[in-house]
């Protein structure tokens, strides 16, 4: 029996969030906001701490530097209660970071270093107790210069030559991102993209199309998050299906795709079927969008389903096709 519930690789990446921010001062002059945090983030970063916030036994697996930064860091995690044994220390480049300025409807531009994302990698030694978890989340293909390509092949086919059940999500994805995305699709069990990223390499925007595009290429389950318009499902068996967003004041959308697919891991490792789980995640995505930062307002699994059973439900009007 695998040792973690599930195993986050890739991108994380420290997150400086301000909001709410509507304009940057001229000159050197300033502004006065409301918050400012800092706080775990990324494809994989979000992902592996909400999943321990919702009470899954989680390994992280990750590069941070040696500075400041990457101290805070890896106190950060071990505070969620992630496994941190194979978060490696790189003292050649800056932790990865991200300054946020946080717009007054949630929107987010972002100011990247990409640091310690681009020497990421899973060390050959490394990879069999990488994968010693039920579930396998690889997360921030295209930001993980190293990583990308042929690792992640070779890492997700021998995550399933294992038994293990494989989810995956990217960032910044560009029309040339699917040469990175298109050799890993058939060692997929859930791929959980938002419609913009899936649509950009899959050349369309209509959610049905966009999901046959991917599954046609070997993903089992293709789970479409929407953003206001919730998230549509096309699972490896049955009909697809769209589940409406929860109706919440949004503070801040950072994180709400990679707590959504917390959300999904959650429901994998609970036995749920897919309806269940990703309903369930769509509540964890609107905690997470009500607060600033990664896991915004997500404080547990039992608060997370007495929000599933009691948040207004959005009128939407997209329909599984």
């Amino acid at each position: 029996m695998p040792k973690f519930d599930v195993s986050s690789i890739g991108f994380y990446v420290l997150d400086i969030l301000g909001r709410p921010v509507s304009r940057i001062p001229e000159g050197g002059r300033a502004d006065y906001i409301e918050e400012i945090r800092m706080t775990v983030a990324g494809t994989a970063g979000a992902t592996g701490m909400d999943c321990a916030i919702l009470g899954l036994r989680t390994q992280a697996v990750t590069t941070v530097g040696t500075d400041d930064m990457g101290d805070w860091f890896v106190a950060k995690l071990n505070k969620y209660g992630l496994d941190c044994d194979l978060v490696r220390r790189d003292g050649s480049v800056q932790t990865s970071s991200t300054i946020l300025p946080v717009r007054p409807n949630g929107e987010r531009p972002a100011l990247h270093v990409p640091g310690t994302a681009a020497v990421f990698s899973v060390a050959e030694e490394d990879i069999e107790a990488a994968l010693d978890a039920t579930v396998v989340h690889v997360g921030g293909t295209g930001l993980l210069k190293s990583f990308d390509g042929e690792p992640t092949v070779r890492l997700l086919k021998r995550a399933k030559e294992l038994g293990r059940i494989t989810t995956f999500d990217l960032i910044q994805a560009t029309p040339e991102t699917v040469k990175l995305v298109e050799p890993c699709l058939p060692y997929i069990d859930y791929f959980v993209p938002s419609i913009d990223e899936a649509g950009e390499m899959a050349h369309d925007t209509d959610p049905a199309r966009v999901a046959a595009f991917f599954k046609a290429k070997g993903v089992k389950n293709c789970i479409l998050t929407l953003g206001a318009d919730g998230v549509y499902v096309s699972p490896e068996h049955g009909e697809a299906f769209h589940l409406p967003a929860f109706d919440v004041e949004v503070f801040d959308t950072t994180g709400c795709g990679d707590s959504f697919t917390a959300g999904i891991i959650v429901g994998i490792i609970k036995g749920w079927d897919i309806r269940q789980s990703a309903r369930f995640a769509t509540a964890v995505a609107a905690k997470v969008a009500m607060g600033l930062g990664s896991d915004g307002k997500l404080v547990s699994f039992d608060d997370t389903i007495a929000a599933m059973n009691s948040l207004p439900v959005k009128t939407s009007k997209v329909e599984a096709a």
